[in-house]
């Protein structure tokens, strides 16, 4: 399988999901059911990805258009949704559904001539033209629904949750973490940074013409002014870490929630997680952040699909659901949301705006990503013990070898410069310590951060 822009090669071919895996056997043999995997194991096969290139589609959708079908009024002989913005009192207004939750080429990406290539959209019209007739009959005979027809369903999710403008600035964002850490060791050199920038240039800067640079570019790349950029990297990156998950939703337990009277609604995101259990209080919620995570994906207005970590074994019940729980659904999908919800009706919207102002500790909104970052304990300096216990948070944190470490909280979203510089102020200062080196006194070698969780 690929995805223009970056490989998602072999992600979903048969070599590498062939292999018995004893208890797992099943997902294998579901995945291989699909026909998501066999198309693209014979794109593979023939080494002729064509197919994908034949999109000739402008307006690329986010959320897809036969699902926000199910959320659909006919109007002038147009399919339309009532939109409705999160931020404002506006109003919900009609729009069709041909425009809403989409831009203007999206996922077109640059390919190996520098032309605009549709192969990413190819890639996602491919899944949903077999996940379509896939969700329709989970909502018309979910009991007869086969396990090629679950591993397809689970591609469709896997896909909606990194395919939307708000996964691409997540990866954006995390992108950038990593380049800030790799700042932070490259950076602090100083003698290292000094010979390549003067083996490169070849020019005769000063020591301190030098030092004044390296402080410059470290500050800049600390305070976010300068930055990765590359959407089309982000957004192809994204659709290759989505089918890791894969198997995972297969071996999920779902929860078919009916509403035969209407009421759910859906967002630009088309999915929400909650996790009432997270390991950290600052812990993302995802697929998989704890087993107690819910995933909920609004499939119409009179259907939810609501996937579980546990228990494990591919179980699928269908059961109606209260208005209550509609409602608790529709607060978690209004706080995922980026920028609008989705609904049948003007009423609907309405209503859960409402709920919104009476059960405000309901809207689950998704935690910002976090970088947490290790250092060694200084048993003379207790600040970063102290600041994490008046926050509610562990005194200490154990890295993969099982060693306690102090640690820092850095929001990705964020650039807190000033928690950057005191991390590498710390870990210098109690590098120094340890080796028996003065503040004032040379001090080859650099900074190594060791990320206790992305």
């Amino acid at each position: 399988m690929m995805c223009h822009g970056g490989s998602v090669e072999g992600a979903t071919d048969t070599a590498r999901y062939g292999v018995r895996v004893g208890e797992f056997d099943h997902i294998v043999e579901a995945l291989q059911a699909s026909p998501i995997t066999t198309e693209f194991a014979k794109m593979a096969e023939a080494n002729d990805f064509s197919r994908l290139d034949k999109s000739a589609a402008k307006r690329h959708h986010f959320v897809s258009q036969f699902l926000l079908r199910g959320f659909a009024q006919e109007n002038n002989n147009q399919a339309c949704v009532f939109q409705m913005e999160i931020q404002s009192r506006r109003a919900p207004i009609r729009v069709n559904v041909k425009t809403a939750a989409s831009r203007h080429r999206y996922y077109a990406v640059p390919d190996e001539s520098g032309e605009l290539s549709n192969r990413n959209e190819g890639y996602l019209a491919v899944v949903e033209e077999h996940a379509a007739p896939a969700l329709r009959h989970l909502l018309d005979d979910p009991d007869s629904l086969t396990p090629g027809e679950r591993a397809t369903i689970a591609f469709f999710v896997a896909l909606q949750t990194m395919r939307t403008p708000a996964a691409e600035q997540q990866i954006r964002t995390v992108a950038n973490v990593a380049f800030q850490n790799w700042a932070s060791e490259f950076y602090s050199d100083r003698s290292a940074f000094a010979e390549r920038h003067r083996e490169y240039f070849r020019n005769d800067a000063t020591d301190e013409e030098l030092e004044a640079f390296r402080l410059e570019t470290l500050a800049q790349i600390r305070d976010g002014r300068l930055k990765l950029s590359g959407r089309e990297a982000a957004i192809s990156t994204g659709l290759t870490h989505a089918i890791e998950n894969v198997p995972w939703l297969i071996e999920f337990h779902w929860t078919l929630l009916r509403a035969p009277d209407g009421g759910f609604v859906t967002s630009d995101r088309g999915y929400a997680i909650h996790d009432p259990d997270p390991r950290f209080p600052w812990s993302f919620q995802a697929l998989l952040s704890s087993e107690a995570t819910e995933t909920s994906v609004p499939i119409s207005d009179t259907a939810c699909l609501v996937m579980r970590p546990t228990p494990m074994g591919c179980q699928l019940h269908v059961r109606d659901a209260s208005p209550r729980e509609i409602e608790t659904i529709n607060l978690r999908t209004f706080g995922w949301a980026e920028k609008y919800v989705f609904g049948r009706s003007h009423e609907t919207l309405v209503a859960v705006r409402r709920a919104t102002r009476h059960r405000p500790a309901d809207v689950v909104r998704p935690r910002p990503f976090v970088q947490v970052i290790g250092l060694e304990p200084d048993p003379d300096d207790r600040s970063l013990i102290d600041a994490n216990v008046r926050r509610g948070w562990p005194a200490q944190l154990l890295n993969d070898q099982g060693e306690l470490r102090d640690y820092i909280v850095i929001e990705c979203d964020k650039p807190r410069p000033e928690l950057r510089a005191l991390a590498d102020e710390l870990a210098e200062r109690r590098a120094r310590k340890r080796l028996g080196v003065g503040p004032e006194e040379p001090f080859e070698g650099k900074i190594v951060h060791q990320p206790i969780q992305p």
